[in-house]
């Protein structure tokens, strides 16, 4: 610091830093602060970490989250009770058929949710256009009922 009277600074010293010694001997240090490479490395460092962790975050996120399809079971019993509707069948053999039908569409529904770990919806529950996969489950569901007697 300058040894004027009026304790006036300078450019200079105002850059440099001012240090005020008080009367009770304390050192208050007084300046711009300086930025030194380990900080910058440990900001980086610090940002490189948050960075990490997000994208992991995001990567399992995507593993862990179930894809969501469409089956149209409406327009499936709807052509099942078309197709039987054709047929000259007795009341038992309806009902047993009713059955086999019933067994069919939900062995199948639960084989496929299980073997594609997939949320299955109807259409009118969705917003967004999903994958429809109303023609394998109706091809499984006709597999089914000419395989049970």
């Amino acid at each position: 610091m300058s040894d004027n009277s009026d304790n006036v600074l300078d450019a200079a010293e105002v850059r440099e830093g001012i240090i005020i010694n008080t009367s009770d001997g304390t050192i208050i240090r007084y300046g711009r602060a300086r930025v030194t490479r380990k900080w910058v490395a440990g900001a980086a460092a610090a940002l490189a970490i948050v960075a990490l962790t997000t994208g992991i975050s995001v990567l399992v996120a995507k593993q862990y989250q179930q894809q969501t399809v469409v089956f149209d079971m409406k327009g499936t019993i709807d052509l099942f009770m078309q197709q039987s509707a054709k047929q000259a069948l007795d009341e038992n053999t309806a009902k047993a058929m009713t059955t086999r039908f019933n067994n069919a569409l939900k062995e199948s529904l639960n084989a496929w949710q299980q073997s594609h770990d997939a949320l299955v919806l109807v259409p009118p529950a969705v917003v967004m256009p999903q994958r429809d996969i109303t023609r394998e489950i109706q091809a499984d569901i006709a597999q089914r009922m000419q395989g049970t007697p």
